[in-house]
């Protein structure tokens, strides 16, 4: 029974049958802001926008002389500021879809994943490897480096790694070794 609402339950929130707000339909609703529509095509280069380049005819330093300079080369909307541009991710070749702006996010998002990745199954290889050893409450404590060594090893290659597990089973603990409260 419990699956069946789970399922019923995750259907109906991809599906969305959620009940509507009482929110005011149409243009009444916020009728005090400025539209949030966004196209790609508003944004020019930020070296041939006006208000960009107001704003660069005040930078006095070098050191913002030299990043505006970086700057006319991004694209900028009509406030003169720097836009993003990222490009759709949902469609099977979003990616290629928006060339030329992978740097903006798309890279340095894996390269955060790849990090906290390594952090993430390196710790875990040192629990499991501390927990294979004669003492492993000191190695909790006093941080064993050989084993630290080990572990960050394996943890640079944790993709690799995981996949492995995964379709091994070895990833997830089984049902009968999860306590399950009485209540």
């Amino acid at each position: 029974m419990r699956r069946l609402f789970a399922i019923l339950l995750s259907a109906f929130l991809v599906v969305g049958f959620a009940p509507l707000a009482n929110a005011a339909a149409g243009p009444a609703l916020n009728q005090d802001r400025a539209s949030t529509e966004f196209t790609a095509s508003a944004l020019t280069t930020c070296a041939e926008n006006a208000r960009f380049q107001e704003r660069a005819s005040a930078a006095t330093t070098p050191k913002d002389i030299a990043r505006f300079e970086r700057y006319g080369k991004a694209s900028c909307g009509d406030d003169g500021l720097p836009h993003l541009i990222i490009g759709p991710t949902i469609e099977p070749f979003g990616a290629l879809y928006m060339r030329g702006h992978e740097g903006d996010v798309l890279i340095p998002a894996h390269i955060f994943i790849f990090i906290v990745g390594i952090i993430g199954w390196s710790g875990r290889e040192y629990l499991k490897l501390a927990r294979a050893s004669k003492d492993p409450i000191d190695k909790e404590i006093f941080i064993d480096l050989d084993l630290l060594k080990t572990a960050l090893i394996k943890g640079a290659q944790w993709p690799f790694m995981a996949n492995k597990e995964g379709r091994s089973g070895e990833l997830r603990e089984s049902d009968k070794n999860i306590y399950v409260s009485p209540r």
